[in-house]
């Protein structure tokens, strides 16, 4: 699916404290070496189930290597966990939008089970206020994200294609599988903050290869995202345009959105890939305190079965059926938000200026209620997007305006 603004989440810069009593997860049984998670991908985001404090209400959260400490984006667990906030400590959250602090509290023993895992007695922020923006651009209710916390003491491999996290215990994986492992495809990873990153080259305008040093970001929408001014040699694209690239943990994040000659992981390469330049001064005002180059996202990781062992420093690519598809973002040119009770209703937040959909008149606010006789209170907002962003094509879309219902026409093109 491509999505015309990327949706790059939770770039956090607060300085990892000490994880106290926490230890991450791991198996309930000691005797238990291997479990099956599905999940469910929410506009590109990996959401899977998590219970609190043995509660049986399912938790929908967000797994992303782009975090640390597990956070909770809904303020009311304050409550739920009867938490005293006058004798807690305050975490500041700083992400790459243009948005305010969000202040969090550290709550300390929370109990958390994922399928058989547990982490008990577990260190987590509580944010001050409930983020629900990012459930809107998700498209269901997100109650959380968890990262680092599920990698550190297990081997995880994401298979995007069946929707499902392979769990294994280290020593086992080690044993059982490491051997059977294609040496050119194992890759390896260093572990800076609680967040993984890889060594990766492109090739600029100018033709010369780029060493990078790059976030693994399974919570990013982007393919490639690359940070001006970090690298000699990294540089903007001659042709380029400007876009709003997504949203982080506080607000939009602004750049510019353009191709590159050549991507490469180590054996792995691609052409004209489409990669993402965030505005200079957002890269200054994220400042993680971490050498790095920019990061990968969904648009370069779900093209693998990816492998992550924290415990191993590896991570290893097995390309699925989506290795050669094209790199491309949403043909429509219209980014939408999922509102009401159950994020089925879509509106548009934001237009591209050079998009067909911006000449028709679309205007933001609009709600769209019908595309080529689909209506949209019956699909989720992945389903919306694969309409709307699929191909070239015509599209009649039946909207509300001020109250009002009308009919846009237009045929979508490819914008960059």
């Amino acid at each position: 699916m491509g999505v015309t603004f990327f949706l790059v989440f939770f770039l956090y810069n607060f300085v990892a404290f000490s994880q106290g009593i926490s230890s991450g997860f791991k198996f309930v049984r000691e005797s238990q070496k291997f479990t099956r998670i599905s999940f469910k991908l929410a506009n590109n985001l990996i959401v899977i189930p998590l219970f609190l404090n043995k509660n049986t209400d399912t938790l929908n959260f967000v797994l992303d290597t782009g975090v640390g400490t597990t956070i909770f984006i809904d303020s009311t667990f304050l409550q739920i966990m009867r938490a005293d906030t006058a004798k807690l400590r305050k975490v500041v959250v700083k992400g790459g939008g243009v948005g305010e602090v969000i202040t969090s509290y550290l709550v300390p023993k929370q109990h958390l089970q994922i399928a058989n895992l547990v982490a008990a007695e577990q260190n987590v922020l509580v944010c001050s206020k409930t983020l629900h923006y990012i459930s809107e651009y998700a498209g269901k209710y997100i109650h959380g994200i968890v990262g680092y916390d599920f990698f550190r003491n297990l081997v995880i491999k994401i298979d995007y294609i069946r929707k499902e996290l392979l769990v294994y215990e280290p020593k086992y994986f080690e044993e059982k599988y490491f051997p059977k492992l294609k040496p050119s495809h194992v890759h390896r990873i260093t572990l800076q903050k609680q967040k993984p990153y890889i060594w990766a080259s492109y090739v600029n305008d100018r033709k010369d290869t780029i060493p990078l040093r790059l976030l693994i970001d399974t919570g990013a929408g982007h393919s490639v995202s690359l940070d001006i001014g970090t690298r000699k040699g990294i540089e903007l694209p001659q042709k380029h345009i400007q876009g709003n690239l997504g949203v982080a943990v506080n607000g939009a994040i602004l750049g510019k959105i353009g191709r590159v000659k050549q991507f490469q992981i180590g054996k792995f390469s691609w052409l004209n890939v489409l990669v993402t330049f965030p505005d200079s001064l957002l890269v200054a005002f994220r400042d993680e305190g971490v050498s790095r180059n920019g990061s990968i996202g969904i648009g370069i990781l779900e093209r693998f079965d990816i492998t992550l062992s924290y415990p191993h420093c590896f991570i290893y690519f097995e390309p699925n059926l989506k290795y050669n598809k094209s790199f491309e973002i949403g043909f429509s040119g219209l980014e939408i938000v999922a509102k009401g009770k159950f994020y089925q209703e879509y509106k548009i937040v934001a237009i591209h200026p050079l998009s067909e959909a911006h000449k028709a008149g679309l205007q933001v606010g609009d709600e769209i209620l019908v595309i080529n006789n689909h209506f949209t209170s019956l699909l989720n907002i992945s389903q919306v997007y694969e309409l709307l962003d699929a191909k070239e094509q015509m599209l009649n879309l039946l909207i509300r305006r001020a109250g009002k219902l009308q009919i846009v026409t237009f045929r979508t093109k490819r914008i960059i």
